[in-house]
């Protein structure tokens, strides 16, 4: 039988679930094979004056915890891929993400910290989230939303910077036309409703000795620095990498000092301890069925009943010597 691996859009797999609730065919994983952690300049969009702002672009996304999606398609092909779970916070969950990329601030003295992002998608969840408590905190948003250009006197186009109250507006007018339309109203973690990207300043009030993380829960976050209190840092000055980060990655940017948490960076600049987390995204995983009480069989005939229908996992009947993943008496069990 032949076994497909996929990797798809963590997105397809944001269901808000914990451990003692994962969907059918969603198991613990047996094995797993990470891929290369990178550190590295990108994504570099201009502001209003034209200027180059450049961000810090890690791997991944921020979740909760990695289990294996197996099942047997519609052709009878084993398909494993990786099945994230994510930190429901609108259904009243607590927690931080424990995988993926992720930053993390801890300011030395209260304010308000201006955390300069990049978000690959703006209608997907960007969180602030208290590290003490696992609970989001509030925050604003001010900046430029891919797309939206003005015409300036002299006939050349500049991003359109947007205030946070014009970002809310735009969430909200947006959000009011879904309802209006008889869908769900925009959840409000969201920055922007087009799948277009935006940067610009996440804006936080903090407290002294926090610890505030900033992630994306589906989708890729540059970093591109902080201020707090008229002290600034740059994560990627002029296009190159900030010296932390350069000292953690080879020629091609892949990391150099990668733990089982991922290629963590650690340092302090501008009143402001920070930890930078990058992680990669699995290219090949194996469900671990023994651990979840599927219990492997030779062959059907060892199965209670072995003349009752057997189904793959589509639901679909299937004959006897079909080969994989098969339901029968209710059961799930392994043909080989």
């Amino acid at each position: 039988m032949k076994k497909i691996f996929t990797l798809a859009c963590m997105a397809m797999f944001a269901m808000g679930v914990n451990a003692q609730e994962l969907p059918e065919n969603v198991y613990p994983y047996k094995t797993i094979t990470w891929g290369d952690i990178t550190w590295k300049n990108g994504n570099n969009k201009k502001d209003k004056d034209n200027k180059d702002m450049y961000f810090l672009m890690g791997t991944g996304n921020g979740y909760e915890n990695v289990y294996c999606e197996y099942f047997i398609n519609a052709e009878g092909n084993e398909v494993s891929r990786p099945y994230y779970t994510y930190v429901d916070y609108e259904a009243g969950e607590t927690g931080i993400p424990s995988y993926g990329l992720y930053y993390k601030f801890t300011p030395a003295a209260a304010g308000t910290l201006k955390v300069n992002v990049w978000v690959n998608k703006g209608n997907r969840k960007t969180f602030v989230v208290n590290a003490t408590t696992g609970t989001p905190v509030a925050y604003t948003f001010d900046g430029y939303v891919n797309g939206q250009n003005t015409t300036e006197a002299d006939e050349t186009q500049h991003p359109t910077y947007f205030t946070a109250e014009e970002i809310k507006n735009r969430h909200d007018n947006f959000s009011a036309e879904q309802v209006a339309a008889g869908k769900d109203a925009v959840s409000d973690y969201v920055i922007d409703c087009g799948n277009q990207a935006v940067w610009g300043w996440i804006n936080i009030e903090v407290a002294a000795g926090e610890s505030y993380i900033v992630y994306q829960q589906t989708s890729q976050i540059g970093f591109g620095g902080f201020e707090l209190n008229g002290e600034s840092y740059v994560a990627s000055p002029e296009g190159g990498l900030a010296a932390e980060f350069a000292a953690v990655v080879d020629a091609d940017g892949k990391a150099t000092n990668v733990n089982d948490k991922g290629s963590v960076v650690t340092f302090t600049a501008a009143g402001v301890a920070v930890e930078a987390v990058g992680s990669s995204t699995p290219t090949e995983i194996t469900p671990d069925l023994e651990a979840t009480g599927i219990n492997t069989v030779k062959n059907a005939a060892e199965a209670v009943n072995a003349n009752a229908p057997m189904y793959n996992i589509a639901g679909q009947q299937v004959e006897q010597g079909f080969k994989g993943m098969v339901i029968q008496n209710g059961k799930k069990f392994i043909v080989k």
